[in-house]
C-alpha cells in the first residue's frame, strides 16, 4: 500500500516536472480517497490514475496507469491518429499484478471513392480474431457488410469466438437500408455463419397510424430456419411529445402477437401505464429535480438506484477562482419501508471547487438510516 503511494507520487511529481518542458506533452492525475467512519479499517478505498498523452504529428500517444488499495492495477498503452489515408487507433493492455499481457486491439478506417472500409485485430494470451467491414450509400439505398473470423461483436467490443489463434471464419452481417411504398425506411439485417443461414429480419420503426399522431408502431419480420420459420412481432409507442418541467414516464400494456404459432395471439393493448412521474426546474444556476418511480423494477430507470423510489436533487455550478469551477450536488432517496421520517433513505452530496484551470478539490459524503457510512475526498490536477 505505501509502496502505491509513492509510486503514486513519484510518477506525478515526474510528469509534473517534465510538462514544463515539454509543450506536446499533456495528462491528468485524478485520486480519491475513501473512508467509512462506522467500520473498523475506516480506510476503505483508494483510487489513482494517472494519465499521460505525448502529441506529435497529429498522433496522440497515451499512458493510464492505475492504482488502489491493492496496489498498481492497471496499465494500459494507446495510440491514434492519420497514417496516409488510414486512421489508426491501438490499445495495449497489461495485467501488473501478474507481469502479464491481456491484449492488444487495433483498428483501422479508411474511405474509398465513397466507401468506408474498416477492419480490427484483436490479440489476447489465447487467441486472435479480425472483423473486417465496408459501408456505402447510393442514393436513398445504404449497403453495408462485415465479416467476422474467429470473433464476434459483444455490448463490450469485439471478442474471440474460440480460444485460438486460427484465421477461421465465423459469420457475415449484411445490413440494407431503403424506403419501401409509404414508409421512410425499411432496415434489413440478413446472417451467414459456420452453420449456414442465420436469418433474415426487415425492421421498420415509427409507423404512425392515420389521425392518431400519439401511437406509432415498430415492426419485425423475421424468416430462419429454426422451429418457427417466420416471425412477426409488433410493439406499439406513445409518443407524448416533449415536456416544460414535468415528465411522465408511460408506456402501452399491451402483447406481442406473433405469427405462424399455435396459438396465434392477437396484439392487444389493455391499457396505458403510468409508471413514473418527474419534475425539474432551474433557477439562476441552481437546478431542482425530483423523479418518483411507481414500479421498483424501473426504479433504477428513473431514480439512478434500485433502492429507493424517489429522489430530490438540487445541483449547481459556477465560475470560482483564477479561471476554476465550482459545482455540488445534494441527492436524497426516500423509501417507501423506511421507518424514519418522511420515509427518508439516503443522501448523497457531493462538491468540487477548482483552485485555477489545472486543479480541482472535491469531497463527497453518504449519510443512510443507518449512519454517516462514508466520506470520500480527491483531487484532479490536469496540465
Amino acid at each position: 500500500m505505501k509502496k502505491a503511494l509513492v509510486l503514486t507520487l513519484a510518477f506525478a511529481l515526474g510528469l509534473g516536472i517534465a510538462a514544463f518542458g515539454a509543450a506536446p506533452l499533456s495528462g491528468e492525475w485524478s485520486s480519491d480517497i475513501t473512508i467509512a467512519p462506522q467500520q473498523t479499517n475506516s480506510f476503505t478505498g483508494f483510487d489513482s490514475t494517472i494519465t499521460v498523452d505525448y502529441t506529435v504529428s497529429g498522433w496522440v500517444f497515451e499512458s493510464v496507469t492505475g492504482f488502489s488499495l491493492t496496489g498498481w492495477t492497471k496499465q494500459t498503452f494507446s495510440a491514434n491518429g492519420v497514417l496516409g489515408a488510414f486512421t489508426m487507433d491501438s490499445d495495449l493492455v497489461f495485467a501488473p499484478a501478474t507481469a502479464a499481457f491481456t491484449s492488444w486491439d487495433t483498428t483501422g478506417d479508411v474511405s474509398i471513392a465513397g466507401i468506408a472500409f474498416n477492419g480490427e485485430f484483436l490479440l489476447t494470451g489465447v487467441g486472435s480474431g479480425w472483423t473486417f467491414g465496408a459501408k456505402g450509400t447510393a442514393g436513398d439505398l445504404s449497403l453495408g457488410a462485415n465479416v467476422y473470423f474467429n470473433s464476434k461483436t459483444t455490448d463490450s467490443g469485439l471478442a474471440l469466438e474460440a480460444d485460438s489463434y486460427c484465421f477461421c471464419f465465423t459469420s457475415v452481417d449484411f445490413d440494407v437500408s431503403f424506403p419501401f411504398a409509404c414508409i421512410d425506411l425499411v432496415d434489413v439485417t440478413l446472417g451467414f455463419s459456420h452453420a449456414g443461414f442465420d436469418g433474415v429480419t426487415f425492421s421498420v420503426s415509427g409507423i404512425e397510424l392515420p389521425g392518431i399522431s400519439w401511437v406509432t408502431f415498430d415492426a419485425d419480420l423475421t424468416f430462419d430456419t429454426d422451429v418457427t420459420g417466420k416471425s412477426l412481432t409488433l410493439k406499439p409507442n406513445l409518443v407524448l411529445g416533449d415536456y416544460s418541467c414535468i415528465t411522465l414516464y408511460v408506456a402501452f400494456i399491451d402483447q406481442n402477437g406473433v405469427s405462424c404459432q399455435s396459438p396465434s395471439q392477437p396484439l392487444e393493448i389493455t391499457g396505458i401505464e403510468v409508471y413514473g412521474i418527474g419534475l425539474s426546474y432551474d433557477w439562476n444556476g441552481v437546478s431542482f429535480s425530483s423523479q418518483s418511480s411507481f414500479d421498483p423494477a424501473k426504479n433504477k430507470e428513473i431514480t439512478g438506484n434500485a433502492d429507493y423510489w424517489e429522489v430530490f436533487t438540487i445541483s449547481s455550478s459556477a465560475d470560482s477562482c483564477c479561471g476554476g469551477g465550482f459545482s455540488f450536488a445534494l441527492d436524497t432517496y426516500f423509501d417507501c419501508n423506511s421507518t424514519v421520517l418522511f420515509d427518508w433513505g439516503e443522501t448523497d452530496a457531493s462538491i468540487s471547487y477548482g483552485l485555477g484551470s489545472n486543479f480541482t478539490v472535491k469531497t463527497g459524503l453518504n449519510v443512510t438510516s443507518a449512519g454517516f457510512t462514508k466520506w470520500t475526498l480527491g483531487f484532479d490536477v490536469t496540465w
